[in-house]
C-alpha cells in the first residue's frame, strides 16, 4: 500500500514565484506541461484513453482504459487499470480490480482510499490499499440499464462528497453525507457536465456541451469546443478543450489547453497535436506550496 508523505514535488522558484507542473490525460498519453515554459513531455503511452488524475501525495494515480474511444473491442470487453507513479513521474506499478473497471473516467483520492468513476456499470470503485469495493450512489443503479447517469466526476469536501452525473443532457450535481453515504440532495449544473471544483465559495464545472465554465449561480466565460479538463495555479487557468468531431475521428484530432489569467482574460493557446481528446487536467507543485481557492 502506498500512503502519502510530505514531499516536495517538482518545481522552479523564479523572482519568488512558483512555478507548476500540469498532468494533462489525452487520448493518448499522460502528459506533463510546465507552467512556466508550456514545454510539453510525455509521461506514458500505449494504454489510452488516459483519464482522470489523482495526487495522493507520494503517488500520482492515472486512470488507463487501454480502449481508445475508435478501438474495435466492445466496451463490454473493456478492462480498465490504474497506473500509479511516483512523484517524479517515474512508472511504478498498475493497480487492477477484481471486477472490471469499464469506462473509467475521474479519479479521486480522500486521503486515505481511491475513488474511481465507472459509468458504464453505473458505480464507483473504491480501493482502500488492500481491496476494492463497489458503490452504486443510488440503489437503482446496480440493475439499470448500462450507463443511466454517466457519472464522471468526483469531490471530497469536509464531510461531504459531490458527485456529477452527465446524464447525457441536462446533469445533475448530488451532494452526500460521505461517512455514511447518505444521499443528501440534487440540482441541476450545467448540460454533458465535466469537473466539480470551488472557488470563491461557488462550485463550478465544465458545462461541456454548451461550451461553458460555470457556477452554481451563473455562466463564467464561453471556450467554445468541448470543455473538459481545469486546474489552476496561483494567477493563472486552464481549461482542456476538445474537438467536436464524430465519434470515430475523435482519438486523431488536436486537442488545446486554453490559458487565462485570473480574471478569466485570454492569455494563450496551446495545442496538443494529435493527442485526440483531452480528458483530464492536475496541477503538481510543492506539498507545503498549493494553491488554495476559496
Amino acid at each position: 500500500m502506498i500512503f502519502p508523505l510530505s514531499v516536495k514535488s517538482i518545481y522552479q522558484k523564479v523572482d519568488s514565484l512558483v512555478f507548476m507542473k500540469i498532468l494533462v490525460s489525452t487520448s493518448h498519453s499522460l502528459l506533463e506541461v510546465d507552467e512556466s515554459t508550456l514545454e510539453i513531455r510525455r509521461i506514458h503511452s500505449g494504454r489510452g484513453l488516459y483519464y482522470g488524475i489523482a495526487d495522493a501525495g507520494d503517488a500520482i494515480y492515472v486512470a488507463a482504459r487501454n480502449r481508445l474511444v475508435s478501438s474495435d473491442l466492445p466496451q463490454h470487453e473493456e478492462r480498465g487499470e490504474i497506473l500509479i507513479f511516483n512523484r517524479k513521474l517515474g512508472f511504478i506499478k498498475s493497480l487492477t480490480a477484481d471486477f472490471p473497471l469499464r469506462d473509467l473516467h475521474e479519479v479521486a483520492w480522500d486521503g486515505e482510499c481511491l475513488w474511481a468513476t465507472c459509468p458504464y456499470d453505473n458505480f464507483v470503485a473504491k480501493w482502500n490499499g488492500d481491496s476494492w469495493e463497489k458503490w452504486f450512489p443510488q440503489p437503482e443503479d446496480s440493475f439499470q440499464v448500462k450507463d443511466k447517469h454517466h457519472y464522471n466526476s468526483i469531490l471530497f469536501e469536509n464531510d461531504l462528497l459531490w458527485l456529477l452525473a452527465h446524464n447525457f443532457g441536462e446533469s445533475e450535481l448530488i451532494s452526500f453525507k460521505k461517512k455514511e453515504m447518505l444521499l443528501i440532495g440534487k440540482k441541476s449544473f450545467g448540460f454533458q457536465a465535466h469537473n466539480i471544483w470551488r472557488e470563491n465559495g461557488l462550485l463550478h464545472t465544465c458545462s461541456s456541451a454548451q461550451g461553458l465554465i460555470l457556477n452554481e449561480i451563473e455562466s463564467v466565460v464561453s471556450t467554445g469546443g468541448f470543455p473538459r479538463g481545469y486546474c489552476r495555479s496561483a494567477n493563472k487557468r486552464f481549461v482542456g478543450i476538445s474537438e467536436l468531431a464524430e465519434r470515430g475521428v475523435r482519438d486523431f484530432t488536436t486537442s488545446k489547453i486554453v490559458i487565462y489569467d485570473s480574471e478569466w482574460k485570454l492569455l494563450k493557446t496551446l495545442e496538443l497535436v494529435n493527442e485526440g481528446l483531452l480528458l483530464d487536467m492536475k496541477m503538481l507543485g510543492p506539498m507545503d506550496e498549493q494553491v488554495i481557492v476559496q
